[in-house]
C-alpha cells in the first residue's frame, strides 16, 4: 500500500494590534517626553516596538522584543555626545567669524552623518534582531562591520558621481548582503533581487506616475513591495524557499487614500490607527512558505544589547531593510 505524504500545513502570520491601545501607548510616551525634555525617548521607543512586535504573531505565538530603555538609552548617549562636540565646534566657528574653520565643521558634520549611517545600520540590525525572540528562538544578524561600511562607502560614492543612476545597485546590495547575514535560529535568510531589476521599477514606476497624474504610483509600489518580498528566501537543512507577496495596486491605493482621510481629518488623532492598518494589511500579505516548521528550529544565536545603532538610525529616520 503506497503511503500518502501529508501536505505542509501553512503558516500563519498575522498583526493583532489594536489602534486605540497603542494611542494610549504614543499618549504616556508624548507626556513623559515631554515633562522630562526629551531623556524619556528611548524608554518611550522601546514601548513603541514592544507593542509592534508583540503583535506580529506566527502560528499563534507572537514574537516578542526584549530592548529595554536603559540599552536605547546608553546608545543616546553615545551618539549624542559626538553630535555635542560637532555643534560645539561649529558653534564657536560660526562666533569666531573664521570662514576656514566653519568650513572644516561643516564637512566634518557632514561626513560624520555620511560615516556613521552604515555603522548604524550594522549596529541597528545586530541589536533589534538579537533581542527579538519568537517562540525562545532568538533572531540575529551575523554581518562584518568593515565589510558593510566599505560596501555602503563604494556604492554611495557611485551613487553620487552617477548622480543617482547607481541608487538601485546600493539599496539591492545592502539589501542582499544584510538579509543574507540575518538569521531566525537555525534559519538562513537571503536575497536574490537584481539593481537592474529595482532600476526598471523605479524607471517605469517614475514616468507611469508622471503620465498618470501620480495615480499609477500606488501599482509601481505594489510592484515594488512584492518584489523584495519574492526575492526575500528561507533556508533550512540546504532548501531554500522562497517568501511571496500578495499585495495588489487597488488595496494599495484604498490603504493609501483611507490612511491620508484619516490622518487629515482627525488632524493626526488617527496615526496609531493608520500605524495599525498599514501594519495588518504589510502583514497579511506575505506568505511564508509551507516546506518550514517553525516549532523545529533550533537556537543558534546569541544575545547581544548595544543600542547605539537603533538610536542612530530612529534620529536619522532611516528605516530597517
Amino acid at each position: 500500500m503506497e503511503l500518502l505524504t501529508p501536505t505542509p500545513q501553512p503558516n500563519r502570520l498575522a498583526f493583532t494590534g489594536q489602534g486605540f491601545k497603542l494611542l494610549v501607548i504614543m499618549l504616556v510616551n508624548w507626556v513623559f517626553t515631554v515633562f522630562t525634555l526629551g531623556l524619556y525617548y528611548p524608554w518611550a521607543r522601546v514601548n513603541t516596538l514592544k507593542f509592534l512586535y508583540g503583535n506580529i504573531v506566527l502560528n499563534d505565538v507572537p514574537f516578542i522584543f526584549h530592548g529595554t530603555g536603559k540599552e536605547l538609552f546608553k546608545g543616546f548617549l553615545k551618539f549624542f555626545a559626538l553630535l555635542i562636540v560637532l555643534y560645539g565646534g561649529y558653534a564657536y566657528a560660526v562666533f569666531s567669524k573664521d570662514t576656514g574653520l566653519i568650513l572644516i565643521f561643516g564637512l566634518l558634520f557632514f561626513a560624520f552623518i555620511v560615516l556613521i549611517i552604515p555603522f548604524a545600520l550594522h549596529g541597528a540590525f545586530r541589536y533589534r534582531l538579537a533581542r527579538t525572540s519568537w517562540s525562545g528562538i532568538h533572531l540575529g544578524y551575523r554581518g562584518n562591520r568593515k565589510h558593510l561600511f566599505f560596501d555602503f562607502i563604494t556604492s554611495a560614492g557611485l551613487t553620487l558621481i552617477t548622480f543617482g543612476l547607481y541608487y538601485s545597485w546600493m539599496v539591492n546590495g545592502l539589501r542582499t548582503y544584510i538579509i543574507g547575514n540575518s538569521r531566525f535560529g537555525s534559519i538562513k535568510f537571503s536575497y536574490t533581487g537584481s539593481g537592474g531589476d529595482l532600476f526598471i521599477i523605479h524607471l517605469k514606476g517614475y514616468f507611469l506616475s508622471m503620465f498618470t497624474l501620480g495615480l499609477y504610483y500606488f501599482w509601481y509600489r505594489k510592484e515594488y513591495l512584492n518584489y523584495l518580498i519574492d526575492n526575500i528566501y528561507l533556508e533550512k537543512n540546504g532548501q531554500q524557499y522562497p517568501l511571496k507577496g500578495h499585495i495588489l495596486g487597488g488595496s494599495f491605493f484604498a490603504l493609501s487614500i483611507i490612511n491620508l482621510f484619516l490622518t487629515v481629518f482627525t488632524l493626526g488623532i488617527a496615526i496609531p490607527w493608520v500605524t495599525v492598518r498599514t501594519m495588518n494589511f504589510m502583514i497579511e500579505n506575505i506568505e511564508l512558505p509551507a516546506e518550514i516548521n517553525f516549532e523545529q528550529i533550533e537556537q543558534t544565536e546569541d544575545d547581544y544589547a548595544d543600542a547605539t545603532g537603533e538610536d542612530v538610525l530612529d534620529y536619522l529616520d532611516i528605516g530597517l531593510i
